[in-house]
């Protein structure tokens, strides 16, 4: 004769699916810690990118003053904003403000300042909406 044990039910009943249900909650929640990376890197680029284009620009300003001799070329608003686009990687150039200011004229001793923004267009832009990241940078006027 054979004995049957009487194994007793789950409380609350079966539960077949819950490990896929509980692999894909945290998968969302992995890809969305994943993204929120992604997007504060991709920001950290673009104000690194902004900062380095600021100094840039104003070097390039400040050793093409006003009495710059040949080869060089004086610098002008222009010119400094299509060195700056010329240098723009991963970005799109066409929406890098470039501004350039003189304290009263391009004769050396003076200075000039080199104003670079840029607007970051997050993925999750729905939240955040629109952020501009912009720096400056500032120097005298060598020649």
């Amino acid at each position: 004769m054979m004995t049957q044990f009487n194994v007793p039910r789950r409380p609350f009943g079966r539960r077949d699916g819950n490990a896929i249900l509980e692999s894909g909650l945290c998968f969302l929640l992995f890809i969305t810690i994943f993204m929120g990376f992604m997007e504060f890197g991709m920001g950290i680029f673009t104000y690194n990118f902004v900062s380095y284009a600021a100094r840039e620009g104003s070097r390039y300003a400040s050793t093409r003053g006003s009495q710059c001799v040949s080869p060089c070329t004086t610098a002008t608003a222009d010119t400094i904003q299509t060195m700056i686009r010329q240098q723009v990687v991963a970005l799109d150039s066409s929406q890098v403000a470039v501004s350039t200011t003189w304290n009263s004229s391009n004769i050396p001793g003076n200075t000039v300042t080199v104003n670079v923004s840029y607007p970051i267009k997050p993925l999750i832009g729905f939240v955040l909406g629109n952020i501009t990241v912009g720096a400056s940078s500032t120097m005298t006027i060598a020649q």
